[in-house]
């Protein structure tokens, strides 16, 4: 109602209470500047004090096991060069060098802190043992063009604990991790992703909540009144019981839920973060392999692989230059990875059951063989000999000795072997002239044609000639046994 220039208005609006709070908290990370000008101690990277905390990831934790394992965990033999005696004294020095200081597991941990520090520092002690320094606590001091000056162990600026300068820093052997000069403390494999391992840290703890949140229905009250006694209310009250509201007009008091948006996916975004971590941290994870086919799996472990040869070598090349030729000198015993080659690998039972068979070894040589390729075998029990019956007592003609000639045929590749084994068989009366002539014949036309088998006719001819000469010259044994020949 206006009257000339006066407002008057009747009545009071009433005042909406609203009351704000922060849903999502985001972390709030500073910025590290890159340390400029020249300072005689080299900064560690930034991302040092976190290196701990991403280890123990469970994803990185797992991957750095692995890896370590892979690289360091196969163990290690020593062997001389080509041109040296394989039993060298050398190589027995070292030999109870690596087995008196427990080298295995020294290696195992440089390799473990290699990787997830970027750099290892060791400290060899007078006996060659070797003591593992924490890399958090390690300084290089270098002058401007780049020489060492000397090694530091300190918990802070000018803290000093340890100092090693002069000669005493050839006790200081350093292993790194990708070392470059941007990086001269190496890289850790933990450094790309960092950010990474972060973000799932806080996503996990966020998902928690947001599950938490979701699993109860978010529930709005609007009123025109005072909210604070129906706050009270819905804080107070006990799960089974209701709410009541009095003297409400009409509208007064309105109630709604909200529900979660179904389209709302996260899954593919998070599978994303994992995939990142898993290639950063190059390990063959069984979360990356699940779902690859057999090619893309083989390529992943190639990659590993070429990841774990150049570790491998680059420890080799260290070890060997560092720790064992100031002990022996020249000629260096080399350090391989593994298990020693013992030449049977490929060998299989079954191959020495056909060797023992044909003849070719005997039974003591089988044992020996056996126990060289890692089987167990336990004493033989002696038995009593048994009354032999009346029959086996009267003299007996020796019975006839099957020889295996297609087997014998298809595993020899020598000729000369062949024919020296069907020639001893004839001088030793176990086939007639007949039957050594067949075999021989049978031998020469497999080995020519195979080696010559556009003019085997030949070669075989020429050979068997000789051989027939050489056999008719032989003493005739005074007995001849009868064989089958397949």
């Amino acid at each position: 109602m206006k009257i000339g220039p006066l407002t008057i208005r009747f009545g009071k609006k009433p005042v909406i209470e609203v009351t704000t709070g922060k849903v999502w908290r985001e972390s709030e990370k500073g910025t590290v500047e890159p340390q400029r000008g020249y300072s005689e101690r080299l900064p560690h990277p930034p991302n040092m004090p976190n290196y701990d905390k991403w280890a123990n990831d469970p994803e990185a934790n797992i991957a750095f096991n692995v890896l370590t394992d892979i690289i360091a965990g196969v163990g290690y033999y020593t062997e001389m060069p080509e041109d040296v005696d394989p039993k060298h004294k050398n190589k027995q020095i070292i030999d109870e060098y690596g087995e008196s200081v427990n080298l295995d597991e020294d290696l195992q941990q440089i390799t473990m802190a290699m990787l997830q520090k970027g750099f290892c520092p060791v400290e060899r002690l007078k006996d060659y043992d070797l003591r593992v320094l924490p890399p958090e606590t390690f300084y290089i001091y270098r002058d401007k063009k780049g020489k060492i000056l000397r090694y530091t162990q300190e918990y802070a600026v000018g803290d000093v604990q340890a100092e090693w300068k002069g000669n005493d820093m050839n006790d200081i052997v350093l292993f790194f991790h990708r070392k470059t000069t941007s990086w001269p403390y190496g890289k850790s494999l933990s450094e790309p992703i960092g950010d990474l391992l972060d973000s799932r840290t806080e996503m996990n703890v966020d998902m928690a909540k947001a599950i938490k949140g979701w699993a109860y229905p978010l529930a709005v009250m609007e009123t025109q009144g005072s909210a604070e006694d129906i706050k009270k209310a819905m804080q107070n009250r006990d799960v089974d019981e209701w709410i009541y509201i009095g003297n409400v007009i009409k509208d007064e008091v309105r109630w709604k839920q909200i529900e979660i948006d179904p389209q709302a996916r996260f899954i593919p975004y998070i599978e994303l973060i994992y995939y990142q971590i898993c290639e950063g941290l190059h390990a063959p994870l069984l979360l990356y392999l699940k779902n690859a086919t057999e090619a893309s799996a083989k390529v992943m472990f190639e990659s590993v692989d070429r990841l774990v040869n150049g570790v491998q070598r680059y420890i080799k090349r260290r070890v060997e230059r560092l720790l064992f030729e100031p002990q022996v000198g020249k000629p260096v015993p080399r350090m391989v990875w593994g298990q020693p080659k013992t030449g049977l690998e490929k060998i299989t039972l079954s191959d020495i059951a056909q060797l023992y068979s044909s003849g070719a070894v005997k039974f003591n040589q089988v044992q020996d063989l056996m126990k060289k390729m890692g089987v167990q075998l336990i004493e033989p029990e002696e038995e009593a000999p048994k009354p032999l019956p009346f029959q086996l007592m009267q003299p007996q003609k020796p019975k006839a000795q099957e020889i295996p000639v297609e087997q014998m045929l298809e595993k020899l590749n020598d000729l000369q072997t062949g024919l020296n084994i069907i020639e001893t068989n004839y001088v030793e009366k176990r086939i007639s002239i007949v039957q050594a002539v067949r075999l021989a014949d049978k031998t020469m036309s497999v080995y020519y044609k195979r080696v010559y088998p556009n003019e085997w006719k030949s070669k075989r001819d020429g050979e068997f000639d000789k051989f027939t000469r050489r056999l008719l010259q032989l003493p005739k044994p005074s007995v001849e046994y009868k064989v089958k020949v397949e």
